[in-house]
């Protein structure tokens, strides 16, 4: 289901005026931050979703850790059932929860890398604590660039040119410490350009592409080339924020998708919609069905139509250039070399 842009304008219109009174009182410092006990670094954007905040996340997790940090990921959790009392979804040897209490991406996230800590809540300062009793001494945080009630060291902010409903205006930017951007530079928003032009020491910017990497299917969890979907008949379904991108990518891969069908972000797939899927299975008989990882971890553990067609799940990749990386390391060299001397992680450490 896609929203209009009518409404999402009359929500963006009321999300970005509460934003603006909060960011007032965080600037003037009449409303201060918390600070972290660990290395804060913060994923988000001024859309409603829909940029790849996950797949950076998965790429930022496996990089720190390969970096030989011990990173956590720190969630929201929206719509699960742990949101507002917060939980330890994985402590890094064992998965805690399931996706109704985790949320459908900390769950996921908790599915692919089962060796990192992930925890929800939220009230994100208590769960940097939390990360840090773990022995973390990073913290990944998902979605936090509006929330400014905890400090961070390194604000990441994702745009994608189809970016239009604001969380925030795009005077925020001036609050990103760098930008990514799908795609070109060139292909940047024209409004997000021009705050980056005005400011007097603009972030640095870096592209970035979200790739298919793998086709796992279900039931055996064989895992297979994207490119097997080249020619196939498929019936493709997804509960995301901006569908057209996952119908972009299999038109890419040469999927003939006889049917797509789309509902909410987020969305929990009761009873009445598989069955409505099975409809469409049964009726069309596709040589997969095919869905994204995100949506597949609501479902892989119910059985929920007799059928010999196989859950084909499309797992993506963020590919960032390769300056991107260079810069990451950098940052982190200069963390280190803060820390060793301080002996503190402290808000005075800034990019700039």
């Amino acid at each position: 289901m896609i929203i209009p842009d009518f409404f999402l304008n009359l929500s963006s219109l009321a999300v970005r005026s509460i934003s603006c009174l909060r960011n007032k009182l965080y600037d003037s410092g009449l409303r201060p931050g918390l600070e972290p006990p660990l290395l804060a670094i913060s994923l988000g954007n001024i859309s409603f979703g829909g940029t790849g905040k996950t797949p950076l996340a998965l790429f930022l997790l496996s990089f720190l850790r390969n970096e030989g940090w011990r990173p956590c990921f720190i969630s929201r959790g929206y719509r699960g059932r742990w949101e507002k009392r917060g939980g330890l979804v994985s402590d890094g040897q064992k998965l805690l929860a399931t996706w109704q209490e985790a949320g459908d991406e900390p769950f996921m996230v908790a599915r692919r890398l089962p060796d990192v800590p992930v925890i929800v809540g939220r009230k994100r300062f208590i769960s940097c604590l939390q990360a840090f009793r773990l022995g973390c001494n990073v913290a990944v945080l998902d979605d936090a660039f509006q929330h400014r009630q905890l400090k961070r060291h390194l604000d990441i902010v994702l745009l994608s040119p189809e970016d239009k409903a604001q969380r925030e205006s795009w005077s925020a930017l001036k609050r990103a410490s760098l930008i990514l951007v799908q795609g070109q530079k060139k292909r940047m928003p024209d409004p997000a350009l021009k705050t980056i032009s005005s400011l007097k020491i603009p972030p640095p910017v870096f592209t970035y592409e979200l790739r298919p990497l793998s086709l796992q299917i279900f039931p055996g969890k064989r895992e297979l080339s994207p490119e097997e979907l080249r020619g196939k008949r498929v019936i493709a379904f997804c509960g995301l924020a901006r569908p057209e991108n996952f119908r972009h990518t299999l038109n890419q891969l040469g999927a003939r998708v006889e049917n797509f069908l789309t509902f909410p972000d987020h969305y929990a797939y009761p009873d009445r919609a598989l069955k409505k899927i099975a409809g469409y299975v049964k009726q069309k008989r596709p040589e997969y069905l095919v869905t994204t990882e995100k949506d597949a971890v609501k479902l892989i553990e119910r059985s929920w139509f007799s059928s010999p067609i196989s859950l084909a799940v499309l797992k993506v990749d963020f590919v960032p250039e390769p300056e991107f990386i260079s810069f990451l390391k950098s940052f982190l060299e200069k963390f280190k070399y803060f820390q060793a001397r301080t002996n503190v992680v402290s808000d005075n450490f800034r990019l700039a």
